[in-house]
């Protein structure tokens, strides 16, 4: 072998021990940087002329296992669903409170309960009453409060899908970009193994909020594809995800009816076909559609449940009390004394009386100002129920006026007066009499009409009343209040009935059989459907369901902390095994540096001797 072959051996070995010795002080450098793949160098015998010219770089490639870090990717989609639910039901906790919790709404709904009890035990003290409307109060209040907080949860979620939906664009934009300096340096055989850690960085960014496939090309670029098959990057085009906002959230909002879907390259007016939103299982965006779209709705359903019923029983038993406003006049801006709460197609609305009702005018004594009116058992209409009505408020007296106003029955009174209703009705519906409607059997006159109600809860999106088969149920817990006239002024709270027989009613100051039925509500049974999403069906007390509800959420709660603990801890594993594959182990960098090194010496002596036997012969010529 000739002196110069022997040199350019000697050469090649320092140039790629070199190379060599630079990835490893790269790998040791980074041994601490997060998603960093260890690098190695593969090297070649170099032959020029089909003779041996001593040693190459062949390539430097990063140590990954393929298939591992599928299933890391797919580990970082599941975990982060878990983690949106374990913390949205941490919320959820904090505002339905923990069993025993005495803030909690099942203890507000008790302290009512007592305070009636309180009433009826002394009706006539102002002292109760005073505590039982400010309690009553306080449980709607408890009730629009945890409604609103949900719908602040499900705002939160929309808006963290929004962020998500930005971050997504931006590494998307990063892998296409990637992709192409990728292939550009691979086809000038230039080392590409940290632009492919910096691409799968954005990969997992990605995985955290859908799940998606990866797919590596010859040229080194990859296709990155949705859970349902969707492009999402390929080559140097990167798709685009859109999704708006909603500026507010209330129960009413729901997707796809009025919640914007999340899109894939939807353009300005994007179609149906685009939208993901159905389709996806996990990830971030999963997690939050999912506590936005189902579980806060559910948990909307059950508060909305529990206000209705409550809302029902409590009215119809303080309908039948007497303790209606007092008039303050006729004029046009006077308030009246009852105005329903039931809206009528219009006067001639059909509905058939089971059984007589009485009404009298009562003075502020209680005592009868003037005879009663019985209206009969039977058919009648709306217009002619209030046609009776005025004509009775007229009768050689002038005491009021009835009225159809916005086709709501409107009551005003002259000061001093209030009206009583009795109905007539078999003693197992309370007395009261049944209302037939549309189709639908309401109990008691004046509750049919909500002229006496305890509570009232508008409609969400309207404001108009919701009532018994009434507009629209949802969000109305966010609505629930107590009747104005009764928190200003808790006299007008129904405590008693008319008592004795016609023409001789009264209303004593000590009566409390109304006060009495209002407490016993608060211990009687009512049926509560299934919630999708929430409860199964059950009987139980307005109480035992607020419980249900906080029993159901602490449930789920603690399912999603152990799904959350499982999984985490699984992804900690993998992770491990993952770095245990791709990491930098500083033992073997080291020991490789010493290999390295003594190779470069070696070939640097090799120089050194050639350059000897170089001067030699030139000493010689």
């Amino acid at each position: 072998m000739s002196l110069s072959i022997t040199l350019l051996n000697a050469l090649s070995g320092m140039t790629t021990n070199q190379t060599a010795l630079s990835v490893t002080s790269s790998n040791i450098a980074n041994v601490n940087t997060p998603e960093y793949s260890r690098k190695v160098h593969e090297q070649q015998n170099r032959i020029i002329g089909g003779v041996g010219a001593g040693v190459e770089t062949a390539q430097i490639t990063r140590k990954v296992d393929e298939f591992l870090q599928k299933d890391f990717f797919k580990e970082i989609t599941v975990l982060a669903k878990a983690d949106v639910r374990k913390d949205f039901f941490a919320r959820t906790q904090e505002l339905f409170g923990s069993p025993g919790n005495n803030n909690s709404l099942g203890n507000v709904i008790t302290d009512l309960a007592t305070a009636l009890e309180d009433v009826a035990s002394s009706p006539e003290l102002a002292a109760n009453r005073f505590t039982a409307v400010a309690e009553a109060n306080q449980m709607a209040v408890r009730v629009q409060d945890m409604a609103d907080q949900i719908q602040a949860l499900r705002s939160q979620a929309d808006r963290e899908i929004a962020a998500g939906v930005d971050d997504i664009n931006d590494e998307l934009a990063n892998i296409a970009t990637l992709n192409v300096e990728i292939s550009q340096n691979n086809a000038k055989g230039l080392p590409t193994g940290d632009l492919e850690d910096s691409r799968d960085r954005s990969i997992k960014i990605i995985a955290d909020y859908l799940d998606v496939t990866k797919i590596t090309s010859s040229d080194g670029q990859i296709t990155l594809m949705s859970e349902d098959g969707r492009m999402l990057v390929g080559g140097s085009t990167a798709s685009t995800i859109s999704y708006t906002p909603s500026p507010t959230m209330t129960a009413s909002q729901s997707y796809p009816a009025t919640i914007s879907g999340i899109y894939i390259n939807g353009g300005a007016s994007p179609p149906a076909s685009a939208d993901i939103t159905g389709s996806l299982t996990n990830g971030r965006l999963a997690g939050l559609v999912e506590m936005r779209d189902d579980t806060l709705p559910a948990m909307t359903e059950q508060l909305d449940q529990l206000a209705a019923t409550m809302r029902d029983e409590l009215n119809r038993v303080h309908n039948r009390g007497a303790n209606t406003p007092f008039g303050s006049g006729q004029a046009a801006g006077d308030a009246a004394a009852m105005y329903g709460t039931r809206i009528f197609g219009g006067a001639g609305d059909a509905i058939t009386l089971g059984s007589d009702v009485t009404l009298q005018i009562l003075d502020a004594n209680g005592d009868p100002a003037t005879t009663p009116l019985t209206i009969a058992a039977g058919a009648t209409t709306v217009g002619a129920v209030t046609t009776a009505i005025d004509t009775y408020l007229d009768t050689g007296i002038d005491f009021g006026e009835a009225a159809l106003v916005s086709d709501r029955l409107e009551i005003k009174l002259e000061s001093g007066y209030r009206l009583a209703i009795l109905d007539n009705g078999p003693a197992a519906d309370g007395g009261d009499s049944t209302v037939t409607y549309g189709g639908n059997d309401y109990l008691g006159f004046s509750n049919f009409f909500g002229l006496n109600n305890m509570f009232d809860t508008p409609e969400l999106t309207t404001g108009l009343p919701a009532m018994e088969n009434q507009g629209t149920q949802t969000g109305i817990s966010s609505t629930m209040e107590i009747r104005a006239d009764l928190l200003s002024n808790p006299e007008n709270l129904s405590r008693g009935m008319l008592r004795g027989t016609s023409p001789n009613f009264t209303l004593g100051a000590g009566d409390n059989e109304i006060a009495q039925q209002l407490a016993e509500a608060f211990s009687a049974n009512q049926n509560y459907a299934a919630v999708t999403n929430g409860p199964p069906s059950t009987t139980t007390t307005f109480s035992g369901y607020a419980g249900t509800i906080l029993s159901f959420n602490a449930a789920s709660a603690s399912d999603a902390e152990a799904t959350y603990t499982f999984q985490s801890s699984f992804f900690e594993t993998l992770e491990l095994k993952m770095r245990s594959e791709t990491g930098v182990n500083l033992d073997e960098e080291l020991a490789n540096m010493v290999v390295f090194q003594n190779a470069y010496n070696a070939s640097a002596r090799v120089v050194q001797t050639v350059d000897e036997l170089f001067d030699v012969l030139l000493s010689i010529a």
